[in-house]
């Protein structure tokens, strides 16, 4: 039974107006748009192609990370105890999820990652059914959504947000119940908004700004009981001028015996309810988002790792992302990440996102729209918050993006038909020319389309050809194909079951070879990163003596700064840690350089 609200907490029904011709518009269904079908059809056919696309992509080296430790947990470890990543907890689930189900082949996350797309898909299109009317418009937002995530290419996929923004989408779906088009929406029964909390927490294990999702959405649950209060309170504070104005008149009486004015006692008895209902969405839902979370500590708790739990989320992190502020600003920072998102992505998102903003959403859209604006804006926040502008930071806010983007493209289309050929002609050039001039595609040498042309003739020969797909799952420093090397060389050198050790930032290495790492260090960050180079180096020597490795991989060139502190390699990095050169020196030899990479063995 739906969960329904007391009578005192309705706003009093107004009087028939030129607006109940709108709503009974509304309730008659969607209104027909010309070209609503192509359209639809188009949208489908993109989401289809671009989801085949994301099933070639390959790991970059986040996914070889989580890869890994989803490894040690299914092998009955735990992240962080014993296999290090400063990464919040659920995406290692999730990546161990894909591991169990599909096996240590690099596309398993890819086929989780397009089947959660694909939901999401069609979570989008009922959720703009109940905020705009019109599933429509969610299906062409969902087309823009995919798009943005395959433009993010290998690299910037399967991450945190990229399953947090999947999450989100599905939590405000659940907490929106159905209603008929025009009319008053029925409350959220308990169970949904408990369940949405709680898939808002989840998100939160992926990324915890994402759970302040569920914060935007209590607000906007409460808001309307909110506002009947601050109405009914401005009604007593015009009551009470109102006996101040008349006491003078009233002979002999006390200032309480006054008259009142009429509905004085409903308005006070109402106060109560109104405040009820406006709490009730915030207790269920902070009920639902606490639910995960105590079912991580407790996991955590059970397995004995709540101590590597905290000491990564709470100590190691927090240095990690004060890289980012040095020398900047509040200001500048927030700027700069909302200009990023807003125009540096998607030119078709900038492009929708201009058109609301000019067309002004209808009356019966506003509270869809500040509800998922809401959200953008406690996305953001995180981000900033970061300070590091990750392109896949931004992850989880282009669904979200997408469906004010696709509202205003999809008011915009209207307004064009309705004005002739020329103008929706110019409305589609526009489309086109902004998908061509900005995309989500970054930090590889060439453009997605020429990326996507080459897929499809890796596809049309069967997925077979490994080194054309190697090539696309490399950049910068990342060789895909050497790694593939490097692991082969282990393979035929090690033992199976004898661990080796990759100092270095491409722990793949380890999945690759299948030899087990000789360290809970898959890569060597904490012991090049300042704040905590010292106590790491220690531990990882500590481990290295207690599993010593059959071959050690040292790896040149893996510069990256804005997670290291320097610029300074691998290799380089080794002459401020005499321990482990001694190590190296003492009981290994140089077998083989592939690449950027020197393997020593055993003596």
């Amino acid at each position: 039974m739906r969960d329904a609200g007391p009578d005192v907490t309705r706003a009093p029904s107004p009087p028939a107006t030129s607006g109940d011709g709108a709503r009974e518009r509304l309730a008659a269904g969607p209104p027909r748009v010309v070209g609503a079908r192509a359209i639809g059809a188009a949208s489908l056919g993109a989401i289809a192609f671009l989801l085949l696309q994301i099933l070639t992509y390959g790991y970059g080296r986040d996914q070889g990370i989580y890869a890994m430790v989803a490894r040690a947990v299914l092998d009955g470890g735990m992240p962080y105890r014993d296999a290090f990543d400063f990464k919040p907890p659920g995406i290692f689930l999730i990546y161990a999820l894909a591991r169990a189900l599909f096996g240590p082949a690099q596309w398993g996350i890819r086929v989780l990652e397009v089947l959660g797309l694909a939901g999401m898909c069609l979570a989008m299109a009922s959720l703009a059914a109940r905020l705009f009317d019109d599933r429509r418009i969610g299906v062409v937002a969902a087309a823009l959504a995919v798009l943005v995530h395959a433009q993010l290419d290998f690299w910037h996929t399967a991450q945190p947000e990229s399953f947090g923004g999947m999450l989100t989408i599905v939590a405000l779906l659940v907490a929106t119940p159905r209603g008929g088009a025009g009319a008053p929406r029925p409350a959220p029964r308990a169970a949904s908004l408990v369940a949405s909390g709680a898939l808002f927490g989840a998100a939160g294990l992926l990324k915890p700004p994402l759970a302040g999702g569920g914060v935007v959405l209590a607000v906007a649950l409460a808001a309307p009981a909110l506002a009947e209060l601050a109405r009914r309170g401005s009604e007593r504070a015009a009551v009470r001028r109102w006996i101040e104005a008349v006491q003078p008149a009233i002979q002999g009486e006390p200032a309480r015996s006054a008259p009142l004015a009429p509905g004085h006692a409903r308005s006070t008895a109402a106060a109560p309810a109104l405040l009820w209902a406006a709490l009730r969405p915030a207790l269920l839902i902070a009920l639902g988002g606490v639910l995960p979370v105590l079912a991580c500590a407790a996991w955590f708790a059970q397995r004995g790792a709540l101590g590597d739990l905290r000491e990564v989320l709470f100590v190691f992190t927090p240095h990690y992302t004060a890289l980012g502020w040095r020398g900047a600003s509040v200001l500048g920072m927030a700027w700069y990440g909302a200009s990023e998102w807003f125009v540096q992505y998607s030119g078709p998102l900038a492009l929708g996102l201009t058109c609301l903003v000019a067309l002004h959403p209808d009356r019966h859209e506003r509270a869809g729209v500040a509800l998922l604006s809401g959200v953008i804006a406690m996305h953001l926040v995180g981000v900033v918050m970061q300070a590091k502008f990750f392109p896949y930071h931004y992850g989880a806010t282009w669904p979200l993006t997408a469906m004010l983007a696709a509202l205003g493209l999809w008011k915009a289309w209207q307004r064009c038909t309705r004005s002739g050929a020329k103008a929706a002609a110019a409305l589609v050039a526009a489309l086109v020319a902004t998908a061509f001039a900005r995309s989500a595609t970054k930090d590889v040498a060439d453009d997605y389309i020429e990326r996507c042309a080459k897929r499809i003739a890796v596809l049309a020969g069967g997925a077979r050809d490994q080194a054309r797909l190697d090539r696309l799952a490399s950049v910068a420093d990342v060789n895909a194909a050497a790694n593939r090397e490097v692991a082969a060389w282990l393979r035929e050198r090690v033992a199976p079951g004898r661990p080796v050790f990759v100092w270095g930032f491409e722990p793949v290495i380890y999945d690759l070879a299948d030899r087990p790492p000789a360290t809970r260090y898959l890569y060597n960050v904490p012991q090049r990163a300042a704040w905590a180079r010292q106590e790491a180096r220690d531990a990882l020597m500590r481990d290295l003596a207690a599993s010593p490795p059959a071959a050690i991989v040292v790896e040149r060139h893996d510069v990256f700064p804005s997670v290291t502190g320097d610029v300074i390699d691998s290799r380089d990095t080794l002459g401020g840690f005499p321990e482990l050169a001694g190590l190296i020196e003492e009981r290994y030899e140089l077998a083989v350089s592939i690449e950027d990479f020197e393997i020593h063995l055993e003596r």
